[in-house]
């Protein structure tokens, strides 16, 4: 596989592309996308107020990004940045994916934001795994949001919602594809692989209620998003 020179990666990122071998990284450069579809390294973006790069031998190059410690921001995005500036060579409606760890519903999710358009906020959960999710609204589970990007430069922001979530690398696509990787038998975020097991979202298994008091004296189901979960009389 081709290497990339530390200085080709400082002015172009490591792109699926460019052939490049994706285990060379630079904090804080800015990553192009120069092709119809192209990876960049999450840690190629510029980094500020927090976000940091860590290791994972099951993240692309070893390397990942996760936001500061602290209290969920999620009426409005945290203060810590992760910027990708890229560059389109012709007009098209772009999907965007991330490939994340997030390991429950208390550490599942970002802030994003398009070319300085709307935050919004990308939540699902995975469990142990790491998982390609596209970039979507909020809980609107397989509804891609997809970006009419015109020729030229654009940029996408991630900011920080919660602690514990991991985000190792991102996906540009005019073509609507998947990236390769996702073969987990669970079905994130209604179900996420926990200890090698599909432990289900109390939501997903339908006439449910979670909480200590609409469970008193109820049958207890194991769900991986609430302690105390249980089907409903009648239900």
């Amino acid at each position: 596989m081709k290497r990339c020179s530390a200085a080709r990666i400082m002015a172009f990122g490591c792109l699926a592309a460019t052939g490049c071998d994706a285990e060379i990284t630079s904090v804080g450069a800015w990553a192009p996308v120069v092709s119809g579809s192209s990876y960049i390294e999450a840690e190629l973006g510029e980094l500020s107020d927090g976000f940091t790069v860590d290791e994972d031998s099951r993240a692309s190059g070893g390397r990942f990004i996760a936001p500061p410690p602290g209290a969920p921001s999620d009426d409005a995005p945290g203060l810590a940045r992760a910027s990708y500036r890229f560059e389109v060579p012709s007009g098209a409606e772009y999907l965007i994916w991330g490939r994340i760890h997030a390991p429950g519903a208390s550490n599942n999710r970002f802030w994003f934001q398009v070319d300085s358009g709307p935050w919004y906020l990308w939540r699902i959960s995975v469990g142990d795994i790491w998982f390609w999710d596209d970039l979507h609204d909020n809980t609107l589970y397989g509804e891609p949001l997809r970006f009419p990007l015109s020729a030229g430069a654009h940029e996408l922001v991630i900011a920080n919602a919660v602690e514990g979530v991991r985000l190792d690398r991102l996906y540009f696509t005019p073509d609507g594809d998947e990236p390769p990787g996702n073969d987990t038998p669970c079905a994130p975020p209604h179900s996420i692989e926990i200890g090698g097991e599909c432990l289900p979202s109390c939501g997903a298994l339908k006439g449910t209620a979670c909480g200590d008091v609409p469970c008193a004296g109820r049958e207890l189901l194991e769900a991986y998003d609430c302690f105390v979960c249980c089907h409903i009389e009648g239900s």
